[in-house]
């Protein structure tokens, strides 16, 4: 689990940091790119931040290892090994996925609750159009764009604005009141567009993604700015190969809904109102008669940024520090496993020649012995001047 939590850490980190990037030279790829090529941009993003797994070379080049606390240990040289192991293997990697599940649970949980209110209203207070005018301009929208799946009409009083619902049978509200006719055709294709891209299933991926990065706060600046470009790639294809007058009819449409104050009712539908900010990049989009390109460039850039974010961010765990720390211990206990003994030894030994036994000094023919002494009392601590020092040879 620690690795899980590991990499999603990674992916939320190096999936925003492309996405901050994304939606900084969006002005600029506005003039360019169509907005269906940069919507679709987005859902690589997207799967990146779902799927946090990759390929990690041997070298990265930026490692977060303060995102993750391990407890270090403090005590001294003289606190016993098992001590010292209890106090650096404590689970903080479970306290932080405890956390992030209540997290999880406690997001989906609200949305949900929010989502099967709304279907309780629209299934008690709807009523299905029974207008056949209204339903002829439906299904010859419908044929147009080749929609063979059946798709249901209602009005609902609890809602303001046209919307989608339904993940496998679509279905399209409709706010109480009269709509003007030559707007009626605009409306349903724009609605009908979402049904055919599937556009509730990318918004279940959006859900889906922020509820496993719900701690950080750049993903809800992504789902804004994914649900601003559904309503722009959308309205680009239904006023696409029309004239100006009914790209103006359309604005007006949209300027109507704006005075009804629509919210979002639901994570689950398409809302045909997108916030006075997206509104505004909406109406400059509709007007906008230029060819662009559909951006496959852009989403191969995202796509190799997307693979390549194992090279530049890694967080490093605690494993190959805490292994170094236990050999450098062994290490140092192995230098000091020498008894005061053998140490008194070797310091008398040394200094022997210096000594006067019964009032004589150590002929230098005795030196030899002295030698052969410390050379066999090197040889029983072998292992440990390995380390530090070359082995000593007696000379011949």
């Amino acid at each position: 689990m620690e690795k899980f939590m590991n990499a999603l850490l990674e992916a939320s980190i190096a999936m925003s940091v492309i996405a901050l990037m994304y939606i900084a030279i969006t002005p600029i790829l506005r003039k360019m790119f169509t907005a269906k090529g940069r919507y679709y941009a987005w859902l690589v993003i997207i799967i990146g931040l779902i799927i946090p797994f990759r390929f990690h070379p041997q070298v990265s080049v930026i490692y977060i290892d303060k995102l993750i606390p391990i407890m270090k240990s403090t005590s001294s040289h003289s606190v016993e090994p098992y001590v010292t192991m209890m106090s650096s293997n404590i689970p903080w990697s479970l306290l932080f996925c405890g956390l992030w599940l209540v997290g999880v649970t406690v997001f989906i949980t609200i949305h949900l609750i929010q989502h099967i209110r709304f279907l309780k209203v629209v299934k008690r207070w709807s009523t299905e159009v029974v207008d056949p005018q209204m339903l002829k301009i439906l299904h010859d929208i419908q044929a147009k764009l080749k929609i063979k799946q059946p798709v249901d009409l209602r009005i609902c009083p609890g809602i303001s604005s046209p919307m989608l619902l339904g993940i496998f049978h679509s279905t399209i509200l409709l706010p109480p009141g009269e709509i003007p006719e030559d707007e009626l055709p605009l409306i349903f294709k724009h609605e009908l567009v979402h049904c055919k891209r599937r556009d509730i299933w990318y918004k279940t991926l959006v859900f889906l993604a922020t509820a496993l990065h719900w701690f950080n706060p750049f993903v809800y600046m992504i789902a804004r700015e994914i649900s601003i470009h559904c309503e722009l790639s959308c309205d680009e294809e239904v006023v696409k190969d029309t004239d100006i007058v009914c790209r103006k009819k359309y604005v007006e449409a949209i300027i109507g809904i704006i005075r009804k104050q629509s919210k979002e009712q639901s994570k689950f539908s398409t809302n045909f109102y997108s916030r006075k900010q997206g509104m505004k990049h909406r109406i400059f989009s509709i007007m906008d008669t230029r060819n662009k390109k559909w951006g496959f460039s852009i989403l191969a850039i995202i796509v190799v940024a997307t693979l390549s974010t194992s090279m530049m961010v890694k967080i490093s765990t605690p494993e190959s520090s805490h292994k170094y720390s236990i050999l450098a211990s062994e290490n140092e206990s192995d230098q000091k496993s020498l008894s005061d003994e053998e140490n008194t030894q070797i310091h008398e030994i040394f200094h022997k020649k210096d000594k006067p036994v019964h009032g004589k000094k150590i002929p230098v023919n005795d030196m030899s012995s002295v030698t052969t002494e410390v050379i066999l009392l090197m040889e029983k601590n072998e292992n440990i001047f390995e380390v530090d020092i070359p082995k000593l040879v007696e000379r011949k």
